[in-house]
């Protein structure tokens, strides 16, 4: 059943934004929501500026564009495909964040769900057996932590928390290109080995070599961003992508079968001792259901996927 978990849907809608409390969503962060092109909010161009608003501050676009990585085992040796533009989250969703899905009740809203890991739900529990992450206890994460990024959530998990905000998992294709698809501060150049540059440079990420030992906070290490101003997408927490993991041998093309499904993860963690293995090509994967110390998520939405932005007048 778990094979096909790693194809998770462009976007899914569960209520109509008539249903909620508009201030509710804002201050949920799930102003994706407002944007769906699938909502009836077109006509509304004060909501609809300050829900773009809220996204250009907790977003970053991702540029489309010819995408082309060795380290990609569905794609031939020398082949690109063209990526569309996307938005992605700036920071890694945090404890506090994942607070909010947690009182709105994500984990018994079964329709952020597949059916096949519903009799699983009873098991995603926190230290005490309250719903949650698994290292928080009586449903809350740890003290002064809240802005450290969420941990101990699996692959669903992550994805279930997405389909609540109006967003999804990147691809590993989309995860490398905003880690990499540019060298130069003014938004052109070469693909980069880190966000930064081609250098490692242990004060710049938060890594085994010159880190505290456990996370930070999502917006810590500033002078590792990408030049569109993306956080920590090298170091601090792995984070869940929505490909599948597989493994080739060199470049023969051949396919390692793996003894269980893995889901990829990308970008090492704060425990991560090796350079090779906190760059932007690197992947790796874990399980669908691991639930660990060092891997947490960031979000996406496809720009089309948006509504188009109200006139400008409205944003004054």
């Amino acid at each position: 059943m778990l094979n096909g978990a790693a194809s998770a849907p462009e976007q899914t809608t569960t209520a109509s934004v008539d249903d909620r409390n508009v201030d509710a969503m804002l201050a949920d962060k799930r102003y994706c929501r407002l944007l769906d092109r699938e909502q009836d909010t077109a006509d509304d161009e004060r909501l609809l500026a300050i829900a773009w608003l809220a996204l250009e501050e907790h977003m970053a676009m991702v540029p489309g564009g010819e995408f082309a990585s060795s380290s990609r085992p569905e794609m031939d040796m020398g082949a690109s495909a063209f990526l569309p533009s996307f938005y992605l989250d700036r920071c890694a969703v945090t404890n506090a964040d994942y607070a909010r899905f947690v009182a709105d009740g994500g984990y018994s809203q079964t329709d952020l769900w597949p059916r096949e890991v519903w009799p699983k739900l009873l098991q995603f529990v926190d230290s005490t057996g309250q719903p949650g992450p698994r290292f928080w206890s009586g449903g809350k994460p740890p003290r002064k932590k809240e802005r450290h990024p969420v941990v101990g959530i699996c692959w669903f998990e992550a994805n279930a928390y997405a389909r609540w905000a109006g967003k999804r998992l990147p691809t590993g294709a989309e995860w490398e290109q905003a880690s990499s698809w540019c060298s130069g501060k003014d938004g052109r150049g070469s693909r980069v080995k880190y966000p930064w540059g081609n250098s490692f440079d242990p004060a710049r990420a938060n890594t085994w070599s010159a880190g505290p030992g456990d996370t930070v906070p999502v917006d810590d290490y500033y002078d590792g961003t990408t030049p569109n101003g993306i956080f920590q997408l090298v170091g601090n927490v792995w984070e869940w992508v929505a490909s599948a993991y597989e493994c080739q041998m060199g470049d023969s093309g051949y396919r390692i079968l793996m003894e269980q499904p893995m889901a990829e993860i990308r970008g090492g963690a704060y425990d991560t001792y090796f350079e090779s293995q906190a760059t932007c090509a690197f992947r790796t994967g874990q399980p669908f259901l691991y639930r660990g110390r060092n891997v947490g998520f960031r979000c996406c939405v496809s720009a089309d996927a948006l509504t188009t932005p109200p006139n400008p007048a409205a944003f004054l």
